[in-house]
């Protein structure tokens, strides 16, 4: 290679900067099942572990429910112990986990839009569509050991003593009952302004399954999709409601009104 030559490659190498960041590259074909920890921290939305790379992003799913979001990998998993990764507090409580608990998850490399990666560096949950029970079950066999999916109690057998036969008696005929009036359905609660922000989104195919899983609407916002449980009549109504869609693993959800 000539002088000249090795001074272009050279001034075209050093042209990033000093303070550009690597590139984050993603290992695709990792696809790792195992049990993670809880961390403490319950604002972020991370994980830690050895195999992804800081500041990638990666799809986690709780193999007893099948739930699915994007959490920010921040760091390698603490050393010692048979886990393979370390959840924050945030992201266990977005996946409907307990706090300080040991769960089942699959772990692998995601590549969000620009859009829900800021969304998640900001706290926001970002979901995909839950794991089908085929593929929950599939995972379940690779945990070591697999863990025992409870089956349940047989049913107990009772074999009939043949009872004698009854003596013929008269029949009497009865004149035949009238049949009970049908239950009144209760009425439709009227519609009101109230609503539950569940999540943001940037398919709208997944806000449109997001939103008729809670029986709700999508707003469009730009690039992204709002999710909103409702409408509700009272904000007691639209409170219970968000209760009941943060226990599905969606903490961040919160009440609003519109005018």
């Amino acid at each position: 290679m000539s002088v000249g030559a090795a001074a272009l490659l050279l001034a075209a190498i050093g042209q990033g900067g000093a303070d550009a960041p690597p590139p984050v590259v993603h290992e695709q074909r990792l696809d790792d099942v195992g049990a993670v920890s809880i961390g403490p921290d319950a604002t972020k939305l991370t994980v830690a572990h050895k195999g992804l790379p800081a500041g990638s992003f990666a799809e986690v799913t709780d193999l007893i429910s099948g739930r699915t979001i994007i959490v920010l990998v921040e760091g390698a998993a603490p050393a010692g112990g048979s886990e393979i990764g370390q959840l924050s507090a945030g992201a266990a409580r977005a996946l409907g986990l307990g706090a300080g608990a040991i769960a089942n998850v699959r772990l692998r490399p995601a590549v969000p839009s620009p859009a829900e990666q800021a969304a998640v560096r900001s706290g926001t949950v970002i979901s995909r569509l839950d794991a089908p029970a085929p593929l929950l079950t599939a995972l379940r066999r690779r945990l070591s050991p697999p863990t025992p999916v409870p089956q349940p109690a047989p049913t107990p057998v009772t074999v009939a003593t043949p009872a004698p036969k009854p003596t013929p008696v008269a029949t009497v005929m009865q004149p035949p009952r009238p049949k009970p009036a049908p239950a009144k359905s209760a009425p439709v609660a009227a519609a009101g302004r109230w609503f539950v922000q569940v999540a943001t989104l940037s398919d709208a195919a997944r806000a449109a399954a997001l939103a008729k899983s809670v029986g709700g609407v999508v707003r469009r916002a730009g690039r992204l999709y709002r999710v909103q449980a409702g409408p509700f009549a009272t904000r007691a109504a639209a409170e219970t409601a968000r209760a009941s869609i943060a226990r599905r693993g969606f903490g961040d959800a919160r009440t609003i009104a519109q005018d």
